[in-house]
């Protein structure tokens, strides 16, 4: 069974048993006078003296206010110069964080109240913004008495230092705690094998492990980070010209705001600065690729694979991997350092060899502690690997390929339907711009494939010219017989992650309602 097992680099990088508080701390101080963070909506930039100064103003505050190493500190907000602050000054007392969506931001203050009288919990609420009724952050970030003299709170680097929540596609989020130490780690973990960049341009925020990673890999090297709200294609060059950015972190479906830029437009703007595209949170097409590489012939661009459970689970390394990246273009790379990982048979835990379809597990030092108020012992197999509930396989390279989610497969009489594999073949139908396949409960056959289908703009298709083209291309099982439905966009999560259970919930109504 060994030999099954695939193993990353090892990692010779030494992490140091340091808080996060203490980290980012020493890294402000080493880097003091680097443009720490770019709010490229309003063009403002703040070094790492001035992160560092009004971190420790604001920890000052929290500590009168009774704030310690046992509580947990919320914060729900968008990108600004401000919001990494609450984060920072609560890391250097050893609270806990956890950031909540920040689409929730316009409702949060009624949100939260309603919520507190509903438990048993009485915490202070204070605004990032104007308020009649709270305490304002602005005002906690005044000048403190003996505010050269403070320091981070020594703790114990294997306690809850943050918390995230699980993106929630298949069920309820889970509160996801990573240590210190375990955070670190992910971090370090990337330090040898990873790729050089001073600057980086990304959207997602502290709700999501990415946007925590970014911040903490900004400080380890002293970079800056830039973020702006959600903006048109033509926009992200604009800010890669004027910033001169060498990385650009993107989900996938940002990267279709790129490649739908008129190509007469592309040439206007100088990205000679920008080496590396990163993207992941979900699949992407060979054809995207393409379409990608050939927009930028000079840039790596990177197809990573990760859960917030870990961190980083495989990509691709420039110095190794060049060849796979221009030829395995599905594949979201191989392990990353430090890191174990196996495929399994779901049902019989057999330890599956290449080119076989099974669950991913992985195990790495970097994994979580816990979810949060949850028995965790059932997350992982006999010998600690994660269950990551990720359908995948490797090939004869050991490059890893995600094909679909375990809770996502369904039965039809006696096949299970993997529906990513579906989705590929309906995705290669020209009018088509997004698909879902789902499974449609029929009392004698179990679960009939149908889809959700949006069209792009500007396309039409019908229900069976799309039904014939896929019935070409596919097994007899995996045809479309429950039928397809049609929708201008599909529900997702902030990061774009489709949430499913909405989408099967309404076609199986629809389906259900046209033939009754």
């Amino acid at each position: 069974m060994a030999d099954k097992i695939l193993h990353g680099p090892k990692n010779n990088s030494y992490v140091e048993m340091t808080s996060l508080g203490e980290f980012f701390f020493n890294q402000a101080e080493r880097y003091g006078n680097n443009i720490c963070q770019v709010d490229a909506n309003i063009n403002k930039s703040e070094t790492y003296s001035s992160v560092k100064l009004r971190s420790v103003r604001l920890a000052i505050a929290l500590q009168y206010r009774g704030i310690t190493s046992k509580d947990v500190v919320l914060s729900c907000s968008k990108n600004t110069l401000d919001n990494a602050i609450p984060i920072i000054a609560s890391l250097y007392l050893g609270a806990k964080v956890i950031s909540l969506d920040p689409s929730l931001e316009e409702v949060s203050v009624d949100m939260i109240e309603g919520s507190l009288d509903e438990s048993n919990v009485n915490p202070e609420i204070i605004v990032l913004g104007n308020s009649d009724k709270y305490a304002k952050f602005s005002d906690l970030t005044n000048p403190k008495e003996d505010e050269d003299k403070f320091r981070p709170v020594k703790v114990d680097v294997h306690d809850t230092a943050v918390m995230l929540y699980s993106s929630g596609t298949t069920g309820l989020p889970k509160a996801i705690c990573h240590s210190h130490h375990s955070f670190l780690q992910s971090l370090y973990l990337r330090k040898n094998f990873s790729y050089d960049y001073n600057s980086i341009l990304h959207f997602t925020t502290f709700s999501w492990i990415t946007g925590m990673i970014i911040l903490c890999r900004m400080f380890l090297d002293g970079g800056a980070r830039v973020f702006c709200d959600d903006v048109d294609g033509e926009t992200i060059l604009r800010i890669i010209q004027d910033y001169k950015l060498a990385a650009v972190f993107l989900a996938t479906f940002h990267t279709y705001k790129l490649t739908r830029i008129d190509k007469s437009k592309v040439v206007k703007y100088d990205t000679s600065s920008l080496h590396y595209i990163m993207t992941g949170g979900t699949a992407i097409t060979a054809e995207q690729s393409k379409r990608l590489m050939a927009l930028f012939p000079n840039v790596q661009i990177f197809f990573g694979y990760g859960m917030t459970e870990i961190g980083r689970i495989s990509v691709f390394y420039p110095k190794t991997d060049r060849d796979f990246m221009s030829s395995k273009l599905t594949s979201c790379g191989r392990v990353a350092p430090g890191t174990s990982l196996k495929i399994v048979n779901p049902e019989t835990d057999e330890t599956l060899g290449p080119n076989h379809v099974g669950e991913i597990r992985v195990k790495s030092p970097s994994m979580m502690t816990e979810y949060y108020n949850l028995d965790s012992s059932q997350c992982f197999d006999n010998d600690s690997f994660l269950k990551t509930g990720d359908l995948g396989y490797y090939d004869d390279n050991k490059c890893l390929y995600v094909v679909g989610r375990l809770k996502e497969i369904f039965k039809y009489k006696l096949w299970h339907i993997v529906p990513s594999s579906v989705e590929s073949v309906v995705l290669e139908h020209p009018a088509v711009k997004e698909a879902v396949v789902v499974g449609v409960p029929r009392e004698e056959e179990g679960e009939v494939p149908a889809a959700c289908v949006v069209l792009k703009e500007g396309f039409s298709a019908g229900k069976d010219e799309i039904e014939e083209f896929v019935a070409e291309r596919v097994s007899d099982r995996e045809k479309l017989r429950a039928g397809i439905v049609f929708v201008t966009e599909l529900p997702k999560t902030p990061t774009g992650k489709v949430i499913r259970k909405d989408v099967q919930e309404w076609v199986v109504k629809v389906l259900n309602d046209l033939n009754n």
